[in-house]
């Protein structure tokens, strides 16, 4: 009698399998830089073996976090949007924060003296090739990945929309108190030309991050129409992309950034254990599986 054939994998399946080999990429990412951040501070000697690959050390772990960020929203929530819908909301996130970042770092657009709509800064090398030799080619789909995990966090919160949307935009520019000092302040991958009151950030900056992302989570929520935007591993993804830049803050000695960063990040969290405990504990379980 001859056995039965193996199941036939599905398409869910496989996605499911590539985001977690996605998600494992990711805190792997992560805790590589922590791990080598904690070396470099505990055995400071270590730099003189480590010296020679020290920028390779850096951006193989950073390059790797970045796209693994826009990787993972991709298929968190491919498979309810459908691909045409994904594609589009993917599309329109990297497009409107490409757009602002180019006008942000060429200085196109101004109001009062200041660069609109963030203030005038520019990228440092570590993020890689620029796009028209001004934005890291990572940056455009990072704008795409925060904005819709941030939106799906804000609709745990209320399911209603426009409070959704400017929840969501909440969620963001708070995701952006942790990481400006870390990625200014703690280490240099982008530097502004104004010494700014947040640890060198100008208060346009926040400004800026709010108009944007709200844009694009209109977007957002027009393209998506009636489908869910929701994914269990959403809370992960958010607390690991906040976790990261207030380690580099931490061991980096900005300890007031940390403290700060770590109040702000704890909000999200705070107000969807009170509206939608559930949810959160659906998401907690996720690791026991």
């Amino acid at each position: 009698m001859s056995s039965p054939d193996p199941p036939r994998p599905t398409v869910e399946g496989n996605q499911a399998l590539l985001f977690q080999y996605a998600l494992w990429l990711f805190v792997g990412a992560i805790s590589f830089s922590i791990a080598g951040m904690l070396l470099l501070r505990l055995v400071p000697s270590t730099m003189s073996f480590f010296g020679p690959m020290y920028t390779k050390l850096v951006k193989t772990p950073t390059w790797t976090f970045m796209t693994m960020l826009a990787l993972l929203p991709l298929l968190m929530y491919g498979p309810i949007l459908g691909r045409t819908r994904m594609i589009l909301i993917a599309g329109w996130g990297c497009l409107i924060g490409g757009a602002s970042e180019l006008i942000g770092t060429t200085g196109w657009l101004t109001l009062g003296g200041v660069a609109l709509p963030f203030g005038g800064y520019e990228y440092t090398q570590w993020l890689g090739p620029k796009l028209a030799g001004h934005v890291p080619y990572f940056i455009p789909p990072s704008w795409f990945a925060m904005a819709i995990i941030s939106l799906d966090l804000a609709r745990r919160v209320t399911a209603r929309r426009w409070p959704a949307l400017f929840l969501g935009t909440l969620f963001m520019v708070l995701w952006d108190v942790s990481l400006d000092p870390a990625m200014n302040e703690a280490f240099p991958f982008w530097t502004y030309d104004v010494e700014g009151f947040f640890f060198g950030m100008p208060l346009s900056n926040w400004g800026g991050w709010a108009v944007v992302t709200f844009v694009i989570l209109v977007g957002y929520e027009y393209i998506a129409g009636d489908r869910p935007i929701q994914n269990e591993w959403a809370p992960w993804v958010y607390a690991l992309n906040c976790i990261f830049p207030l380690s580099i803050c931490l061991l980096r000695d900005v300890y007031l950034a940390a403290l700060i960063g770590s109040v702000t990040t704890l909000v999200p969290f705070l107000l969807l254990w009170w509206a939608n405990p559930d949810a959160l504990k659906r998401s907690i379980a996720l690791l026991r599986t």
